[in-house]
């Protein structure tokens, strides 16, 4: 094949109609395919970066939320244990309060039972002793006894003749009608009822008149019954007939047997 210039002249031509026709058939559509893909791209890259950025905003918010939602729990933690402490406390003083009680209570019961237990020991030894000096005094009263009783009286009253006379002259004027009663626990000789008579008459007056009576009870000694009152020193109680002299006080008269 002869390549001459006129040949040459018409690849070129052929050449650049094939250029032209790629570049407005193939090119221009390619490019404006690649344009729309790489602006799609981008427009993919922008959203995805602002979906992001929204992304990293609410994570942020969730953060503060939650940083927010931890310090109320811990206030609320804290204020819990400020409430259990506080109901502890409570709760310790009020049991620390009803075991005191308890042990109050319980001290009250203890001593009450103590004391119980004394006041029975108490009774059965008086028991015991009212027994024994009961019986002891049975076995030591008699008619010897007894009138060292009635001198003990005589002496005593003969003794308090002027403090007593007033009063126990107001006791036995109180009803001058009737006897003065003398008990003993024995028969007394005339001797002696006529001594005792006239010491009663040194105090009491004369004009009385007097009503011997046996009272075994007496164990041994003499009781004088005035009205409202009554004087006695015998072994059942006691020797000191002038103790406690009081006209107010009624005294109940003894059981009798007999008359002497």
């Amino acid at each position: 094949m002869n390549l001459d210039a006129t040949t040459f002249a018409l690849e070129i031509l052929n050449f650049a109609v094939l250029l032209w026709l790629l570049r407005r058939f193939l090119f221009r559509p390619v490019q404006a395919a690649l344009a729309a893909r790489t602006q799609a791209e981008q427009q993919q890259r922008d959203a995805l970066v602002t979906q992001q950025q929204g992304l990293d905003a609410r994570a942020q918010a969730l953060a503060v939320r939650e940083a927010g939602q931890a310090a109320q729990r811990e206030s609320a933690r804290q204020a819990l244990a400020q409430e259990i402490a506080t109901l502890r406390s409570q709760r310790l003083a009020a049991l620390d309060t009803e075991l005191h009680d308890e042990r109050e209570k319980a001290q009250a019961r203890l001593q009450r039972e103590a004391a119980a237990r004394q006041e029975q020991v108490d009774r059965q030894l008086q028991a015991r002793a009212a027994g024994f000096v009961a019986d002891y005094l049975t076995r030591l009263a008699n008619p010897a006894v007894e009138a060292a009783l009635i001198e003990l009286f005589l002496t005593d009253l003969a003794g308090q003749a002027e403090a007593l006379r007033p009063q126990l002259r107001a006791l036995a004027g109180a009803s001058a009608t009737e006897p003065v009663g003398l008990f003993t626990a024995f028969p007394v000789s005339e001797a002696l009822q006529a001594r005792v008579a006239a010491g009663l008459q040194a105090v009491l007056g004369d004009g009385l008149t007097l009503r011997w009576t046996q009272d075994p009870t007496l164990l041994a000694g003499l009781s004088v019954h005035l009205p409202g009152h009554q004087l006695e020193a015998s072994l059942r109680r006691g020797v000191d007939a002038f103790q406690t002299l009081d006209p107010a006080v009624a005294l109940p008269a003894p059981a009798v047997n007999g008359g002497a």
